[in-house]
């Protein structure tokens, strides 16, 4: 007797498994038009589906089925204001690269202008750089003249108060 309870509820547990895997097969092959069947709902994670983004999905398509008719002047108005705020940011983005256009063009004429004084700078340094070498050497030259001068005059005071300056004052007042 407990063989065939046994047996019949292995049988009938079998025959629940086979028609569960039928009725799996044909609930993915299906799927997307019993997905919102409030009955198939809750085995969206049997399917693979994330039983919550199916539940907002089902819920948005059928608010939107019924509400589309209520809302569609609304969403004309919003279209025609969509469309403005999108020509009004056009013009926006226009002027936007009208200015950075206007900016560049300043830009490289300051750059151009900038660029041509530093060059001429550049060139007043170098001449400066030549004219102060040029004043050294000049000094330098002015100063030999000048110590070879003193030099000069100190020899010959030397030569004076010497022997042969005596020699010379000694002839001189003959």
């Amino acid at each position: 007797m407990i063989l065939f309870i046994l047996t019949t509820l292995a049988a009938t547990l079998l025959s629940l498994m086979y028609i569960g895997q039928a009725q799996v097969k044909y609930l993915k092959d299906h799927w997307s038009e019993l997905r919102c069947n409030p009955f198939y709902m809750p085995m969206a994670s049997v399917v693979g589906v994330d039983p919550m983004s199916n539940f907002m999905k089902c819920t948005n398509k059928s608010f939107g089925d019924y509400a589309g008719a209520a809302m569609d002047p609304l969403h004309g108005q919003m279209s025609i204001v969509g469309d403005s705020l999108s020509s009004i940011s056009g013009a926006l983005s226009d002027m936007r690269g009208l200015f950075s256009n206007v900016r560049g063009g300043f830009g490289m004429v300051f750059q151009m202008v900038f660029g041509k004084i530093a060059n001429l700078m550049s060139s007043m340094q170098y001449l400066m750089i030549r004219i102060q070498t040029l004043m050294g050497r000049i000094v330098g030259v002015f100063a030999t003249i000048i110590y070879s001068f003193y030099t000069g005059m100190e020899t010959g005071q030397s030569v004076w108060n010497g022997a042969p300056g005596k020699i010379v004052r000694g002839l001189g007042s003959l």
